[in-house]
């Protein structure tokens, strides 16, 4: 068992080994080495010593020295510099709110697909009862048991039908 357990422990080693390390410096300058990778606005380098950027679907933190909008950004006074991080994290907000909606959006429409199915399989099985035949009863207001007549059979049959046109498109 213990033999076991330390193959397992040996075989799993160099996929643990393989996993990929960034490198990047914060807003502070400090270096930062981890296996998640940085916000899509730092500059980054795998360990292995290329040049990788790559989105982590992540906002934005503050941009680095060297970045792309700390260079663009240089000609302008930091009260624009202000606002377009003020549009940027409107923007973020808007994306989440988006997100949300759409969410919602989905869980409702599977909600009422869950509603519909049953409600087909519902229609489909009264279907076919009032389609076999046989001797078909229903309980009345008084509790007894009465047994559907020809009429009632048809009428049944026919709104059935409709359930199934409805629900099973």
């Amino acid at each position: 068992m213990l033999a076991r357990l330390l193959l397992l422990c040996l075989a799993l080693l160099p996929l643990m080994a393989s996993a990929e390390i960034y490198k990047w410096k914060d807003k502070d300058g400090v270096t930062r080495y981890s296996d998640v990778p940085p916000p899509s606005n730092i500059k980054q380098e795998s360990i292995h010593g290329k040049s990788v950027v790559k989105p982590t679907g992540q906002a934005p933190l503050a941009p680095v020295a060297g970045d792309i909008t700390t260079a663009t950004n240089k000609n302008k006074t930091p009260e624009k510099t202000k606002e377009s991080g003020a549009a940027q994290d409107e923007a973020a907000k808007k994306r989440a709110h988006d997100a949300e909606v759409q969410k919602a959006t989905d869980q409702q429409k599977q909600a009422e697909l869950k509603v519909k199915q049953e409600n087909c399989m519902a229609a489909k099985k009264n279907l076919v009862i009032y389609t076999t035949g046989g001797r078909i009863s229903k309980i009345n207001d008084a509790g007894e048991r009465e047994y559907l007549g020809e009429e009632d059979l048809a009428r049944g049959k026919a709104d059935s039908q409709k359930d199934v046109d409805a629900y099973c498109n």
